[in-house]
């Protein structure tokens, strides 16, 4: 069997357990945890800009527009910050489970009330007493963290992109992959 190379993943895990025992983000505490966060989004937001750029450009023949939404209100007394990429058949498609419009491929960085520390989604803000969260706690305190970060943002990218398929039709992609 291949050995799998996880120390940054574990690192992340360690970290995130670390600021749990503590009560604390990186560090940060009180107010200070919302600055921290906003500061981490802001050393995500090229990596995450370059991976929806990417994936505009391989998969979508550069029809897409990546967008930043910095962090903000999520209406439920936390914040939320997203990186988002619409493109023409996307917009012009509905959900063909309930007619719904579709929404844009989001990568959001949540930090919910109640919350030690924020986390990356797919989608947008998140309900802090759902019974599960899928997630991954975003443990960004320089350049290198957000660099580890891209393997992540890659995976919820590629999931978004690939739920958008599910709710429609693989004809939202402007060419197939071949």
């Amino acid at each position: 069997m291949q050995s799998v190379r996880t120390p940054v993943w574990i690192d992340g895990i360690q970290r995130h357990l670390e600021d749990l025992r503590e009560d604390a983000y990186e560090g940060a505490s009180g107010p200070e945890r919302d600055r921290r966060y906003e500061a981490a989004f802001e050393l995500l937001t090229p990596i995450a800009v370059d991976v929806l750029q990417q994936l505009n450009a391989s998969l979508l023949r550069g029809t897409g527009d990546v967008s930043v939404w910095p962090p903000g209100p999520d209406g439920h007394g936390g914040s939320v910050g997203s990186w988002v990429m619409t493109w023409p058949e996307l917009s012009q498609s509905t959900n063909r489970i309930n007619g719904s419009v579709l929404q844009p491929v989001t990568i959001s960085a949540v930090f919910p009330p109640g919350f030690t520390h924020p986390h990356l989604v797919a989608g947008g803000p998140v309900d802090p007493r759902a019974p599960s969260l899928v997630a991954w706690p975003m443990q960004v305190a320089s350049h290198q963290d957000a660099e580890h970060h891209r393997a992540v943002l890659w995976a919820i990218a590629a999931a978004e992109v690939h739920d958008r398929i599910y709710q429609s039709s693989w004809r939202i992609i402007p060419q197939p992959p071949r």
